[in-house]
């Protein structure tokens, strides 16, 4: 049996007289008049067949139908009413969350910023960040154990994914201030005393990609802040996009080279394809589009 709006209405008017045990005091507490709340009542037992009260000179009684609704209806209306309650009273967000995959080089900039923006819009959202490599970051996603993806669009192409373009990035070398990185080092890379992160990360495919060789890495790292630290400390060259927070550049000493001719890589915010969005995870794409590259 199927319910309506009415019904409801119904049977927020039945609870009422349950409780009160009585059509003028339950009328009261309702703010409707007695004639209107008993006519409530009547609709709904014709509804369901049989009736819920037995009237008296003392008042409404339930019979053993109406005992049998009102105890499973009333704790139902009750939690109902205390959700709304506490959503009144904690504001935006209160009862939602949204799970985020995203690529480690994001961390120190990008997600940070997304992640306030959408706190100020729904403070009470609870948020799940997740780091991972671009492949993994897809597969979360597919796995529908992240809501939300943000990744380079070079690892993205599965047909159940939807995604929006964010902005475009180059890659850059990081190298100690006291190195000398002029361009003709940067045109023989492969030579270089590279710091990349293992194979199944993004930024390490695509530079073989564009190099059209693999790589063997002096150092391998699949940390952002470590990959500059080791950097710092060996005289080694990483390769990291180009938006690395400007304090944890100069924190270790190093100069940003772009790499201008090799083609920047897009990033992408993306989901699962679905018939309709949460409302969360809407503004986090809307937000996400709005976040600079660069702070």
């Amino acid at each position: 049996m199927t319910f309506s709006a009415s019904h409801d209405t119904q049977l927020r008017m039945f609870v009422a007289v349950a409780k009160s045990r009585s059509l003028r005091a339950a009328a009261d507490s309702v703010g409707i008049t007695q004639p209107a709340l008993s006519k409530h009542i009547q609709s709904l037992e014709l509804k369901l067949g049989h009736p819920l009260f037995r009237r008296h000179g003392r008042g409404m009684q339930l019979t053993p139908d109406g005992e049998a609704l009102f105890r499973t209806i009333e704790p139902l209306f009750d939690a109902l009413d205390e959700s709304v309650s506490h959503a009144c009273v904690n504001g935006p967000g209160w009862g939602l969350s949204l799970r985020i995959a995203t690529v480690q080089t994001l961390v120190g900039h990008f997600v940070p910023t997304l992640s306030k923006e959408l706190l100020r819009l729904y403070p009470q959202v609870r948020l799940s960040l997740q780091c991972e490599s671009s492949s993994q970051v897809v597969e979360t996603v597919l796995r529908g154990i992240a809501d939300l993806g943000l990744t380079y669009s070079t690892d993205v192409n599965a047909a159940e994914l939807e995604c929006v373009d964010l902005h475009s990035e180059h890659l850059a070398l990081y190298h100690h201030k006291r190195s000398d990185v002029n361009r003709a080092a940067i045109s023989r890379l492969s030579d270089l005393k590279l710091i990349l992160p293992p194979r199944h990360f993004g930024v390490r495919r695509y530079v073989e990609r564009v190099l059209g060789c693999q790589i063997q890495p002096f150092i391998e790292c699949n940390s952002l802040e470590l990959s500059l630290r080791m950097s710092a400390i060996s005289g080694a060259i990483a390769i990291l996009p180009e938006h690395v927070p400007r304090d944890l550049i100069e924190s270790c000493e190093l100069k940003r080279v772009i790499l201008a001719d090799i083609p920047p890589r897009r990033l992408v915010a993306f989901w699962r394809a679905q018939n309709s969005k949460p409302v969360v995870l809407d503004a986090a794409i809307e937000v996400a589009r709005r976040t600079p590259a660069e702070q």
